[in-house]
């Protein structure tokens, strides 16, 4: 929802708007963990990993090559194989694996330089068909990618999606375009405080800039702000759920799997 003209004060040429959002969003740190806990996951993942190639190995299961896939990449339970993990994630999407296909865009997009040479359009189309079946960080990635190419509206409505399922990133950049020349400040605002909802603290910088936005508004503006604010996040898809439950969506694919052969 746009505000009216007078509810607009012309606020966003200050230095404080002109920054970006995404700048001023800290998250919380993670406790560091003792090192028994440390040894106990890294025996954890050894086993892990074993399992799961061995599983990859006996079953044309694409998810399963995915999570492999993931296993070398991020060097889990193993060191870390990029080319073995690339040719991993190539067999598991052209096998069908959405998951997958996001992850050979990333490579095409040069995010592990040297493995394969970067391919923008084909880095793009791989992404955009997990953006397509609901993951957010491929639709935010997309955005990303359309926004570069000065797609304003195709960037937005990635962005937008991605932004819906809670995706802090996405939702920050959409509230920057906004809110860039005074384009739309209740959006700009509402945008921010779904910022603030979400994020594990709110820094001074993030509360100034609330105060900022709501003072170039009127009530009724700041109103339908709150609004959009209240309405905005939908939840993510069961793709994205998936994707976030990372390794903990194996050990149903482990138990699916044929059995080994016995030991003669």
């Amino acid at each position: 929802m746009r505000s009216s003209l007078p509810a607009r004060r012309h606020v966003a040429s200050r230095p404080l708007l002109r920054a970006p959002l995404l700048a001023l969003c800290i998250a919380g740190f993670a406790a560091a963990a003792s090192e028994p806990a440390r040894a106990q996951a890294a025996g954890d993942a050894v086993a892990l990993f074993a399992r799961v190639e061995a599983a990859a190995g006996r079953a044309e299961n694409p998810a399963l090559k995915y999570h492999l896939g993931m296993l070398l990449n991020n060097g889990i339970g193993t060191a870390r194989d990029l080319p073995r993990a690339y040719a991993l994630f190539n067999e598991a999407a052209a096998a069908g694996d959405v998951l997958a296909a996001y992850k050979v865009g990333c490579y095409l997009a040069g995010q592990w330089g040297g493995v394969v040479p970067p391919d923008e359009a084909q880095a793009l189309a791989f992404k955009q068909r997990a953006a397509e079946a609901g993951y957010d960080l491929a639709q935010r990635d997309v955005g990303l990618m359309q926004l570069k190419h000065g797609d304003r509206a195709g960037a937005e409505r990635w962005l937008a999606l991605a932004s819906r399922q809670g995706d802090l990133p996405s939702t920050a950049l959409l509230a920057d375009q906004a809110a860039k020349d005074g384009n739309d400040p209740v959006r700009a605002l509402g945008l921010t405080l779904v910022v603030q909802a979400g994020s594990r603290q709110t820094t001074a910088a993030l509360t100034a800039r609330i105060a900022a936005l709501k003072s170039g508004l009127d009530a009724a503006g700041r109103q339908q702000a709150e609004a959009l604010q209240a309405g905005w996040v939908t939840g993510p898809t069961a793709l994205t759920q998936q994707a976030r439950a990372g390794m903990r969506a194996v050990e149903p694919l482990l138990a699916a799997a044929p059995p080994a052969p016995p030991r003669r």
